[in-house]
């Protein structure tokens, strides 16, 4: 197992994963169930940080149960946006 970094991009519908270390994706339905089924993607590596951008209140469905269990990271959404037309 490695140290890991996983990124998620949040959508009204679903949760759109991609993990570092061996570039894995997946793509989950953001509904009350999606943190069992995100667990699992994560916990096939030891999980350092996941990064997600805060966008509009999408975010908020899987934090509390996400963040106990790993260290998170937001992302403004405006910022990543700029650093990507550096």
């Amino acid at each position: 197992m490695t140290d890991d970094t996983i990124g998620i991009d949040l959508s009204k519908a679903t949760l759109d994963v991609h993990r570092l270390s061996d570039g894995k994706m997946a793509s989950f339905s953001n509904d009350t169930g999606v943190f069992k089924q995100l667990a699992k993607f994560c916990n096939e590596t030891t999980v350092i940080r996941v990064i997600y951008e805060t966008t509009g209140a999408y975010h908020k469905g899987f934090e509390p149960d996400l963040g106990p269990h790993s260290p998170l990271v937001k992302v403004n959404p405006l910022q990543a946006r700029r650093f990507a037309q550096a």
